[in-house]
């Protein structure tokens, strides 16, 4: 990308847009990015503080390109390509998927299933990891639901466990279901069949059968009780609590337990972190559906007129 880069600002094929420390590259266009990095920007400045002045020198390199021409589209190598003509909420959309900032440790991203980005719908997010705390197929979600703070711990994977299978899904009936919901295709096919008998056994009632099954899953397969989006809301928790030298924090300490660091990034104790962030869940329960008082109404009156034209239809006349 920075060959790219310099080749192409040689060749005075390049403008650079700025907004704050965010910096774009990108070729000739009436493509609309400084309006979107100026609705990107605060958003990015307001996850990453300090650390968002990386982006003076890790540029966005964007080419838009003619949609309505078979010329060849701009060649800058690593170049996120977009039509000009994109609306500017898909260009803020783009930017902030895409924030070029350096990737934190690999125990961090491990821990949380990739980058620190930006939520782009936080409420929405939210309101899906409420259903995942009444849903999910692992007690200790469910217990962390019921206000159980060291299952929520669990469910967020801060506690290290030499077995995590014991530590997340500890009954046979968790295990149970965890085979045959998510993994009795691939446990099917896998290793020419070799699993099918021990599949057999488990579906049979075997404990022990299920247990191994799930033990002889690839390193990193077993599922965490909660995804991404639940640990994403616990991280941009701990920045917005931690102010702007949250996110430094948070990335300087590779060699500490992921709770600690979440808990010296948000300046407060592991389990204030965690039960602001359940409160925060909880809070964004999901409108349930109403029915209008004249719904049952209408449903009875369309299923009326279906009724007679069923009764009209010639199948149903004597001939």
């Amino acid at each position: 990308m920075v060959d790219s880069l310099n080749h192409a600002r040689a060749a005075g094929g390049t403008d650079t847009i700025s907004v704050g420390a965010l910096r774009i590259v990108t070729n000739p266009s009436p493509a609309r990015l400084r309006q979107a990095a100026a609705r990107a920007w605060p958003v990015i400045d307001s996850l990453y503080g300090t650390e968002a002045r990386q982006l003076e020198q890790r540029p966005y390199l964007i080419a838009p390109y003619d949609p309505d021409t078979t010329s060849p589209k701009p060649m800058l190598r690593g170049a996120i390509q977009v039509p000009w003509d994109k609306d500017v909420a898909s260009l803020v959309m783009i930017l902030l998927t895409n924030v070029p900032i350096g990737r934190p440790d690999a125990a961090l991203q491990n821990w949380l299933g990739g980058p620190v980005l930006p939520i782009v719908h936080p409420e929405p997010a939210r309101a899906a990891v409420y259903v995942q705390l009444v849903t999910a197929p692992s007690q200790a979600a469910r217990s962390c639901f019921l206000g159980v703070m060291s299952d929520c711990r669990t469910a967020l994977a801060l506690v290290d466990s030499p077995d995590p299978l014991r530590q997340w899904y500890p009954s046979a009936a968790e295990q149970r279901a965890l085979v045959f919901k998510s993994f009795a295709e691939f446990l099917t096919f896998s290793d020419h069949g070799a699993h099918k008998p021990a599949l057999q056994s488990c579906r049979a009632g075997s404990d022990s059968a299920c247990r191994e099954l799930l033990r002889s899953l690839p390193p990193g397969a077993l599922p965490r009780p909660l995804t991404y989006d639940a640990r994403a809301a616990l991280v941009h928790l701990a920045l917005r609590l931690g102010g702007r030298e949250a996110y430094h924090r948070l990335v300087a300490t590779p060699g500490k337990p992921i709770a600690d660091r979440l808990a010296g990034a948000a300046g407060v104790s592991v389990d204030s972190l965690v039960s602001q962030w359940r409160s925060e869940i909880l809070a964004a329960r999901p409108a349930p559906v109403t029915v209008p008082p004249w719904g049952p109404w209408a449903a009875l009156g369309w299923t009326a007129v279906f009724a007679v034209c069923a009764l009209r239809s010639s199948r149903w006349r004597v001939s």
